[in-house]
């Protein structure tokens, strides 16, 4: 039986962003991050960090200069398993550093000195970008808001306005009925007063560009149309 604490740290777990510091001695950026929904996590060096780093983490901030095994290093076996995304802070400026750092898998190199609060910005822009692409891979269907295009099975689709209206608004509400009058009222606006058949033809030309998956847009007889997720 699932325990009201357990239910607490799952609702923690989800809310906090962990972040895994390895080699980085800055108490300002553990207190900086620690006070913004971050759980900081410490590892002393590169072989401490082996041992700690898990599929959990969300971010690592990775110092180069560090005993035993080196940041690159370090970095290097962490790419070996995880994909987390890798952030290089260091006192070393120069470009050949900055560029060993990215062959050996990191995201992004920040030098010394920083303010922790332009780190912090680094951090929640690489990991928007992160959630983003997961999201992404994971839907077979998304919209590119910014372009204006469909995704189908990653296959780029160009879709006119009213047809682009038409798929994000079934995307933004899967498994609920709409009606023809009121698909025309969210996407024609309530001063079209055409006839509703329209919505008719603009599903038939999404059907078409959805291809194999045209079977998500669902015809509900005498009510209207819905949207779902679910394969054949």
């Amino acid at each position: 039986m699932t325990s009201r604490a357990d239910e607490t740290l799952r609702d923690l777990d989800a809310f906090f962003e962990r972040l895994f510091l390895t080699g980085v001695s800055e108490d300002i950026i553990k207190e900086y991050f620690a006070t913004r929904d971050y759980e900081v996590i410490e590892a002393v060096d590169g072989y401490d960090a082996l041992e700690k780093v898990n599929q959990d983490i969300d971010m690592v901030l990775l110092d180069i200069m560090m005993p035993g095994m080196d940041g690159y290093e370090t970095c290097k076996k962490i790419r070996e398993k995880y994909d987390m995304p890798i952030i290089f802070i260091s006192a070393l400026s120069e470009t050949d550093n900055m560029l060993d750092g990215y062959h050996v898998g990191a995201d992004d190199y920040i030098t010394k000195p920083f303010k922790p609060s332009v780190l912090y910005a680094k951090c929640q822009a690489i990991l928007n970008r992160s959630k983003k692409t997961e999201k992404e891979d994971k839907e077979t269907i998304w919209l590119d808001e910014s372009k204006h295009l469909m995704y189908v099975d990653g296959e780029a689709v160009a879709l006119p306005n009213k047809e682009y209206l038409l798929m994000e608004l079934f995307l933004n509400n899967k498994n609920q009925l709409f009606t023809r009058s009121q698909i025309l009222n969210k996407v024609w606006g309530y001063d079209y007063y055409g006839d509703g058949r329209a919505v008719d033809t603009y599903i038939k030309k999404l059907r078409k560009k959805l291809g194999v998956h045209s079977h998500r847009i669902q015809t509900i007889m005498k009510a209207g149309y819905t949207y779902t997720d679910e394969e054949d």
